[in-house]
């Protein structure tokens, strides 16, 4: 379930992402009654088979099952809003009724890998690595390899990175049209990394504090480029981020 809205005094209308229908807002009615059969398993970020009834305007859940709560995104505040910035970019990216599996399974490896992440230096490789393959699997996949001008070999050093240009532009093609940004070759060996490792892989990637943030730098511009928007949920986590050093791992860039 993506998120939630309520609707007169007792309904609530669901935006949920599935593997075969796509996004769907349904309506599950009387849910928010003390009795309601089945309001306990509509939890925010949980994973919940459903039977729907199909309705004028909008389909009507009849049933519904917990398969999986992703506890341990409601134990720690951090946790909690990475797994909504999660959602939230794929509430934004995915049409209603549109082809989704790749999304919807992106998504629950997303939320389970946030689940178990041990600190909030790993949940934020999960939120990098999720932001990278969400932008490929939809179309926008970033190119780190080569120059988007000019198709060369990108040398370490001397690069822009273009959120609008969609990618990294060398030394020799750099102009003012692009509005690139400098990448560190550190940043950009770390987002290379994220767009061909398995989250697990990422969770394991430590980066200093100016390369972290530089690679979220990065890719902020780019998401809030192809959205044509900020995010609410990206705001949230930012504060929530501020609040505390985010402790790190150990790991190697190759």
């Amino acid at each position: 379930m993506l998120r939630g809205l309520d609707l007169g005094e007792a309904d609530r209308v669901l935006t949920v992402l599935t593997p075969h229908l796509g996004k769907l807002k349904v309506i599950a009615k009387g849910v928010r009654r003390p009795r309601s059969r089945i309001g306990g398993g509509l939890e925010p970020l949980g994973d919940v088979d459903l039977v729907l009834a199909i309705g004028r305007t909008f389909d009507i859940v009849t049933q519904s099952q917990l398969r999986d709560p992703h506890l341990g995104l409601r134990n720690d505040l951090h946790a909690t809003a990475a797994g909504w910035y999660l959602a939230d970019l794929a509430d934004r990216f995915c049409e209603e009724r549109a082809e989704s599996a790749a999304a919807f399974d992106l998504l629950g490896t997303g939320l389970a890998a946030l689940d178990h992440a041990p600190d909030n230096a790993a949940r934020e490789s999960v939120a990098r690595w999720y932001e990278l393959r969400l932008l490929e699997i939809m179309g926008y996949r970033p190119e780190l390899t080569v120059c988007i001008e000019c198709g060369a070999e990108l040398g370490p050093e001397g690069n822009g990175y273009g959120a609008t240009a969609g990618g990294v532009v060398g030394p020799e093609c750099d102009h003012a049209a692009l509005s690139a940004s400098t990448i560190s070759a550190d940043a950009l060996k770390a987002m290379r990394h994220y767009q061909r490792v398995t989250v697990d892989e990422a969770i394991r990637l430590a980066l200093a504090g100016p390369v972290r943030r530089e690679v979220e730098r990065h890719l902020h511009a780019t998401v809030s480029t192809v959205l044509e928007r900020e995010l609410r949920t990206r705001d949230f986590l930012d504060e929530v981020s501020s609040r505390r050093p985010a402790a790190g791992g150990a790991s190697v860039l190759r």
